[in-house]
C-alpha cells in the first residue's frame, strides 16, 4: 500500500493564499457595489463632485476585480 506524500508547506501556502484571494475578491466587489450605490444617492441629492468620486471608486474597484479574475483564470489554466 502506498501512502501519498503530503508537502505540508505547500498545503499551508495554498490555504493562506486562498483565504487572502477570497478576502480580496469580496472586498473589491463590495467597493463596486458601495461606490455605485453612493454615486446614485449623491446624484439624486445633486452633489456632482461626490457622485463623480464614488463612480470613479466603483469603476476602479471593478477594474481591479476583473483583473483579479483574469489573473486567477490564467493561473488555473497554466498549472
Amino acid at each position: 500500500m502506498t501512502l501519498a506524500a503530503i508537502d505540508v508547506g505547500r498545503l499551508f501556502e495554498l490555504a493562506w493564499a486562498s483565504v487572502l484571494a477570497g478576502i480580496a475578491v469580496a472586498f473589491c466587489f463590495s467597493l463596486v457595489i458601495v461606490g455605485a450605490a453612493r454615486a446614485q444617492d449623491c446624484r439624486r441629492n445633486r452633489r456632482a463632485g461626490s457622485a463623480t468620486a464614488y463612480a470613479a471608486l466603483s469603476v476602479l474597484a471593478g477594474v481591479v476585480f476583473i483583473g483579479i479574475a483574469v489573473f486567477a483564470i490564467s493561473v488555473i489554466t497554466t498549472k
